[in-house]
């Protein structure tokens, strides 16, 4: 048996893991039942009452529909929930990204996570992410899809290591406590992810790789022991969960060969035992591979909602409804996802902070089709609302104490003598195509 410090896993106590190092044959020991939320962390016993007097007066129905993605290009946001018109309870809209409000106009696009750890400034870590939650609320946002601990670094060609903000994880922690703190004090709802050892993109889907000419079957695996896991991986997270942190996304890739939205050791017994996580877990856009699996497992809310971008198809939705009424589901599980959903928008206040969605991530024109998959209701879909207020000072002053130079004191340096010296990404110059040139920025 291993027992971690109390003071950072308190509810830490599990026989029968490995401590000796990650093997290909790795397996994640079940966890069940999914641990209930009970508002006793600090900052969320007012919530979690609030929570729990809304969700008296759902339908199984109503219920269902906090926790079901409408699907994908269906609403304005990349994500949305259903509603409850009955009580005017709006759809909920999750939007991308660590940097700032995705697929939008008139918004700030702020220094990455990376640069801005480099900083070693807990003051500006805040102050970056209470800009971004107020550009998110301004814009009609709920769930901000970040701060990113996952991938914390592990290779350093991946691709998205600068989403978050470094290879240490207690730096790391720090980071992601502050960010969450500085989003969720302007109004918005944080989502810590991707939870947990999403470490690169390659075969994390299996249709995205087979896109590309690999023929596989299932998405990769990343295999780790019980006290790597805690020790590197794990921290971050913790450190979020500290911080209040509403919402988590759990991952695509499996974990020691359990898909991450349906693990249920790491999402019932790390995170909402151990950790004590009293927010709600999402699913990352299309890491749901299952129904009632991933119900039991510890997820909350499914995003986008349809199994495959566009066809209309859910895990849950209406199955969710029927494996709650033959059993396969207990009711007080359902109860539970909506609570954590309903806790977290009453944490950060959304209830006062609620503005309309003034934007569409499909289209930049004023007029468009307000359910894009469809093409229906036609109608005007972006007010191009200006959020950026006076953030630009503050990214300057990020990106100016992130820059790090080196001194080659002593010839420390691999550099030998060089007949060239190339620089690399956006300090090589401006994109010949103009900043917005390409989608996402990809080739800038």
């Amino acid at each position: 048996m291993e027992t971690f410090p109390s003071a950072t896993y308190p509810n830490r106590s599990v026989p029968g893991l490995d401590t000796d190092g990650a093997r290909s044959n790795q397996t994640s020991p079940p966890s069940y039942p999914s641990p209930w939320s009970t508002g006793a962390a600090p900052d969320w016993a007012a919530a979690w009452q609030k929570a729990r007097a809304f969700l008296a007066q759902l339908t199984l129905l109503e219920k269902v529909n906090l926790t079901t993605g409408v699907g994908w290009t269906q609403e304005q946001c990349v994500g949305q929930t259903g509603s409850v018109p009955r009580l005017g309870f709006r759809s909920l809209c999750m939007q991308d990204s660590p940097l700032g409000v995705r697929f939008a106009d008139y918004v700030s696009v702020f220094p990455a996570g990376v640069t801005t750890a480099a900083t070693f400034s807990k003051g500006l870590m805040y102050a970056r992410g209470y800009a971004m939650g107020e550009e998110h609320r301004d814009k009609g946002v709920d769930v901000l899809l970040g701060p990113v601990a996952g991938p914390l670094g592990r290779a350093p060609e991946g691709g998205r290591n600068w989403e978050g903000f470094s290879p240490d994880p207690v730096l790391t922690g720090i980071a992601m406590a502050q960010t969450i703190r500085g989003i969720q004090d302007a109004g918005v709802i944080a989502c810590a992810k991707h939870f947990i050892l999403n470490e690169q993109e390659h075969f994390r889907q299996v249709g995205e790789a087979l896109g590309y000419g690999y023929n596989i079957t299932e998405a990769l695996s990343s295999n780790v022991d019980d006290k790597t896991m805690h020790e590197l991986y794990l921290w971050p997270f913790a450190d979020a969960v500290r911080a209040g942190v509403g919402s988590v996304m759990c991952s695509y890739q499996q974990i020691n060969n359990s898909y991450g939205c349906q693990n249920s050791y790491t999402l019932n017994q790390l995170l909402k035992n151990e950790l004590g996580f009293q927010g709600f877990v999402m699913s990352d856009w299309q890491a749901q591979h299952a129904g009632v699996s991933t119900a039991l497992a510890g997820l909350d809310m499914t995003m986008p909602g349809d199994v495959f971008f566009g066809t209309g198809t859910s895990y849950w939705g209406g199955n969710l409804t029927l494996a709650v009424a033959n059993g396969s589901v207990p009711v007080w599980r359902l109860d539970d996802m909506a609570t954590r959903i309903l806790a977290a928008w009453y944490k950060v206040g959304r209830n006062c902070t609620t503005r309309p969605i003034n934007f569409d991530s499909w289209t930049q024109d004023t007029f468009g089709f307000r359910h894009t998959l469809v093409s229906q209701d036609y109608t005007q879909v972006n007010e191009h609302v200006d959020v950026r207020a006076e953030h630009a000072p503050l990214i300057r002053e990020i990106a100016r104490k992130g820059t790090v130079l080196l001194k080659n004191t002593n010839g420390a340096l691999p550099l030998g003598r060089p007949r060239n010296v190339a620089v690399f990404g956006r300090d090589a110059g401006d994109n010949p195509r103009g900043p917005n040139g390409c989608p996402d920025r990809g080739c800038g």
